[in-house]
This record gives structure tokens, sequence and C-alpha cells, in this order.
């Protein structure tokens, strides 16, 4: 089974909008998703809070005391001038995504080598792991701590049965 890009970038380009608009690398919880929900206008404020857990859990951001602060380079990341996050963000990821994503953000990696080495993983065991395992494999070989992930996959690999 192979895995494609994940859209790590769109939520990326939400967040980095926010810290753009406000110039800060910190900001409140609140702050964060009032700007979502009132300065852009873009979802509702259960959204905006979605968005701020997804961008936690993606490591694009982290939290402390409160506030939330970039774990990215703001000059990194371009926008365009019409940028309207889509429906796509809302939608449930996968496991496997979301460790990709965290990857991705965490080690500062293109999405596709990401993806190529987890297939790479896959295709030296023929097939014969769980694609999770494949990535917790490959996290482990990069060096990035995906401990946060281990509930949710052990559940995931006991839906397999």
């Amino acid at each position: 089974m192979k895995y494609g890009v994940v859209h790590v970038d769109e939520l990326t380009k939400v967040v980095a909008s926010v810290y753009k608009k406000k110039s800060s690398s910190e900001l409140s919880l609140k702050e964060f998703e009032f700007a979502l929900s009132f300065d852009f206008k873009w979802m509702s404020p259960d959204e905006a809070s979605r968005v701020s857990d997804m961008a936690i859990e993606s490591n694009i951001v982290y939290e402390q005391d409160g506030y939330i602060n970039l774990n990215i380079n703001l000059d990194n990341v371009s926008i365009p001038h019409d940028f309207k996050p889509s429906d796509e963000l809302f939608k449930e990821k996968s496991i496997i995504e979301q460790i990709m994503e965290y990857i991705t953000v965490t080690m500062n990696m293109d999405k596709q080598k990401v993806a190529s080495l987890i297939n790479e993983k896959q295709e030296e065991y023929s097939q014969l792991l769980y694609p999770e395992i494949s990535a917790i494999l490959v996290a482990k070989e990069l060096g990035c701590d995906i401990t946060p992930f281990y509930q949710k996959i052990y559940k995931k690999i006991l839906q397999y049965d």
C-alpha cells in the first residue's frame, strides 16, 4: 500500500497567516483562535479550536504557559494573496498521515521524501509490516520522537485483526 503526500502545507499557511498578521511568534491560544474566527472570518470558533489542536499535533506550533509558539520559520512560508483554507483542512486525517505530517514538520523534511522513506520501508519488509509500524521505524531512523502517537498506533493495529 503506497501513501501519498500529506497536506501539511495548508495548515502551515493558515498558522503562518495568523502570526504574520499579528507580527508575533507567540500568541495566546485565545488570540490565535480569535484571529482565525473573527479577524480572517475563515471559520467558526469550534473550527479554530480544531485548527489550533491540529497545529500543535503536527508540531507547527507548541503550547507553553497558555501561549502557542511557532516551530516554523515564517520566512519559509509563502502565502498567496488570496489564500483561504479549503474544507479539506477539517477532514480527519489517518494516523499514517498524522505521523507523516509530524515527521515532515519536526525534521524539516520534504513531504514526498517522508512518504518515499515509508514506502521504501514497506518494500524492505515485503509489505509484511503495518504502514504505521513502517512510519515508526522511519521516524526512529531519523531521530524523530513520535511517542505521542504510540497509543493511537496501538489502537489502530488492534483494528486490523
